[in-house]
């Protein structure tokens, strides 16, 4: 007689078996928890848009919106400086704990900076939404800003790391944290434009909290930091003036077309902006995995095994962007008026034209880190120099001449400009021209 513990307990060949060793890939595999931080990040967006617009209103979503907008700017310039360079850092080798707890420290005092600006842009930009404090929507704006790139900062060091499964936890205890507060400050006082942003900040602090405080045990050096300015200086220069020329496209549309035409103007922008954000924040999520995977792929296969790479990824990724821009290009209005409320659904048109950016970004952003990876961001630079010229000849005479959808149009116009001249530099740096790569050099 065979003892029970004697058993095994599955076969490799089992279903069993199969079941159990698929789990336990898919609870390792860093892709499965990035690709769940995006979901979950993109639906709670949309979940907080459509509350925030239907407690709101369109004007005071319009403030709303014009905030929003600040903060995403100057997010995805500090990411270039801050964590951008450090994905690609980490997926060279292996760094110490106290790299990463000298990244930590500076992305802190990056978010204050952040917030003080986006506070000073609320206090002398923004009209106050109706009936509240004057000093309200600055410092709502001021904890908004430091809670969001201080999460997306707790976030990217996770990725980093390579602990996926707590950069998940930690967009997930800030979504929980926000529904609990929100509810309990709405059941209280009830919701105004500064409440919901007060609520975002203070939620995605909380959150961040974990990771802070374990990267801030480690030691700093005035040599290391010097060291990993320098580093990420010279990795990140070229984006962060890509991020200023560029930044003629959909956020600085947003807040010109608040300032040129009215607050409904941003709303609107804004609503057709949260159709597309799963697709955008799935483009987005693409920085916490890919980078690491394509230096991995050009130092071990030349730039042809990561042209291969990133072709696969554009193909992947593509076709449901295809599918959903469809979708909405055709049934955007009917779409707008069932989330958003029947304000909204005037804006259809703005969503059809909308619809072709997704598209053609994701095209523009696997470019981008192709050439980002092979070191060659001062041509990155020059592409968006060469778009933000166009856009901002055209932005002024296509809004006076068309309203919003001028806007949307010219936010389209920047994204085709831009992606056309950098896949010309992509083409010009092909893997059949052998070329030393800068970033190996």
């Amino acid at each position: 007689m065979i003892h029970p513990s004697m058993a095994s307990p599955a076969r490799p060949g089992s279903p069993g078996g199969l079941v159990r060793s698929m789990a336990l890939r898919l609870w390792s595999d860093p892709w499965i928890w990035s690709a769940g931080v995006q979901a979950l990040s993109s639906g709670m967006s949309l979940v907080v848009s459509v509350v925030a617009a239907r407690l709101l209103g369109v004007a005071d979503f319009g403030v709303y919106a014009l905030v929003h907008a600040g903060v995403a700017l100057l997010g995805v310039l500090q990411y270039q400086l801050v964590a951008g360079p450090m994905m690609i850092v980490a997926g060279r080798r292996s760094r110490s704990a106290d790299y990463f707890g000298t990244v930590a420290r500076a992305a802190i005092v990056v978010s204050l900076l952040v917030g003080a600006a986006i506070a000073i842009y609320a206090a002398v930009l923004i009209e106050r939404p109706a009936g509240s404090v004057g000093w309200a929507l600055p410092l709502a704006s001021l904890v908004y800003a430091a809670g969001y790139i201080v999460h997306d900062n707790a976030k990217r060091l996770a990725f980093a790391r390579g602990w996926s499964r707590a950069g998940f936890a930690y967009e997930l205890a800030r979504h929980l944290v926000f529904v609990a507060l929100l509810f309990a400050v709405w059941l209280i006082h009830g919701v105004d434009t500064p409440i919901l942003l007060a609520c975002g900040g203070v939620s995605a602090i909380l959150a961040s909290l974990p990771a802070f405080l374990d990267a801030l045990r480690t030691r700093t050096r005035g040599s290391l930091r010097r060291t990993v300015g320098r580093h990420h200086w010279v990795l990140g220069r070229w984006l962060v003036l890509v991020v200023f020329v560029s930044a003629a496209h959909e956020q600085i549309v947003t807040i010109l077309a608040g300032s040129l035409i009215d607050q409904d103007a941003s709303a609107a922008l804004r609503a057709v902006q949260v159709l597309f954000g799963p697709l955008l924040v799935l483009m987005m999520s693409l920085e916490n995995i890919v980078p690491r995977q394509a230096t991995n792929r050009l130092r071990v296969g030349g730039r042809a095994a990561l042209a291969r790479y990133l072709l696969r990824v554009l193909v992947l990724i593509e076709i449901p962007i295809l599918v959903i821009c469809l979708i909405v290009g055709l049934y955007g209005a009917s779409i707008l008026g069932w989330l958003m409320g029947q304000g909204f659904a005037s804006f259809g048109r703005v969503a059809a034209i909308m619809a072709l950016a997704p598209p053609v970004t994701m095209c523009r952003e696997i470019g981008v880190l192709y050439l980002r990876t092979t070191g060659n961001t001062q041509g990155v630079f020059f592409a968006f120099l060469t778009s933000a010229v166009v856009t901002v000849a055209a932005i002024y005479p296509l809004i006076h001449t068309f309203g919003l959808e001028g806007a949307a149009a010219t936010a389209i116009l920047g994204h085709g400009v831009s992606t056309a001249a950098i896949l010309f530099q992509v083409w010009r740096l092909r893997p059949g021209l052998d070329r030393p790569s800068p970033a190996l050099a």
